[in-house]
């Protein structure tokens, strides 16, 4: 009897980490939209209303959700207050400070980084847009791809272990 629970414990488990990681996936799928959004909103905010940027970033966090709402709110309260300095010193250091805990990669949290040199150029966030595009459409295809495989290896790696283990 306790090898049976135990075993039904394991694949239980086992399953439970392969539909996690295939939903990590997912949320850092809706991380990058996201965050294309709000440099869409950032770039037409540059265009036409030409606000400092500690009212532009406050007013693109209330269009936005997640982990970029408070980010974008400390980055214009540091603004605003000139704790950081310039622009780029507020920006790297609150991405540091704020988007630690992000599910983008050390590759998407370095051009994030990289933007803040040159955020008042419409053209740079444009073409930062189209890198973001470019990440998006990788990450729908890795999703395609390995949502199934991740939840499949879940279950296959529990029975795997019952198997091993009895």
């Amino acid at each position: 009897m306790q090898k049976i629970i135990g075993s039904i414990i394991v694949v239980a488990v086992c399953t439970v980490m392969g539909f996690e990681k295939s939903r990590e996936l997912q949320l850092h799928l809706k991380e990058l939209e996201e965050l294309k959004k709000m440099f869409t909103i950032l770039k037409g905010e540059l265009q036409y209303t030409r606000a400092p940027f500690s009212e532009m970033f406050f007013k693109i966090s209330k269009k936005i959700e997640g982990i970029y709402k408070e980010w974008l709110i400390h980055l214009s309260e540091d603004l605003e207050k000139r704790k950081m300095g310039t622009l780029q010193e507020a920006w790297k250091t609150t991405i540091l400070k704020y988007l630690n805990e992000s599910r983008l990669t050390v590759e998407e949290k370095e051009e994030l980084r990289q933007i803040g040199n040159s955020l008042g150029y419409p053209e740079t966030i444009e073409l930062y847009l189209e890198q973001l595009e470019v990440s998006i459409q990788s990450t729908r295809e890795e999703l395609k791809t390995k949502k199934k495989l991740y939840q499949s290896m879940g279950i296959m790696c529990g029975i795997f272990l019952v198997i091993v283990l009895l």
